[in-house]
């Protein structure tokens, strides 16, 4: 199958919607069975990286399993996804793309509220019929996201 830049854009932007909409299913089926997925921050205080969630297959799902048994912030999230770069390695079927985003969480209240900013570093697998995600990488420029937020984002 070709995988035109739409198709991987697409993706992305699926991936987004179906985290808005807590889609949990939907979320992990873009993904490849082999998949890591990690939430990262670089600290200038410590001089290296923070690691807030890695994950694999087994490890997500058992996190959205879960869900229902931890203290999460009520509300909506909404991300804006703008997918910057790719750049595409057609002789091992994959592609590396960078994604610049920003999330917005509102309240009960319908207070809005910037909640995170970061980029998206993904790695996606095209040697099957459907483009998949095979890593995720969230590089966040957010260091202090607070409490409850337990999930992807």
């Amino acid at each position: 199958m070709t995988v035109a830049d739409e198709d991987l854009r697409d993706l992305v932007h699926r991936s987004c919607l179906f985290l808005d909409d807590c889609d949990w299913d939907s979320y992990l089926d873009l993904y490849s069975d082999d998949f890591t997925y990690r939430i990262a921050a670089f600290s200038p205080e410590l001089r290296k990286d923070m690691v807030w969630l890695e994950q694999d297959r087994p490890g997500l799902t058992n996190l959205f399993g879960n869900l229902e048994n931890h203290v999460t912030l009520q509300g909506r999230f909404l991300r804006h996804a703008n997918v910057a770069l790719i750049e595409r390695d057609d002789s091992h079927n994959n592609a590396q793309v960078t994604t610049t985003f920003f999330v917005i969480y509102t309240n009960l209240d319908g207070v809005s509220e910037m909640f995170a900013a970061g980029r998206y570093n993904d790695t996606i697998d095209m040697s099957g019929n459907r483009p998949l995600l095979r890593t995720r990488e969230v590089r966040l420029d957010t260091r202090d996201l607070g409490g409850g937020t337990h999930f992807p984002i």
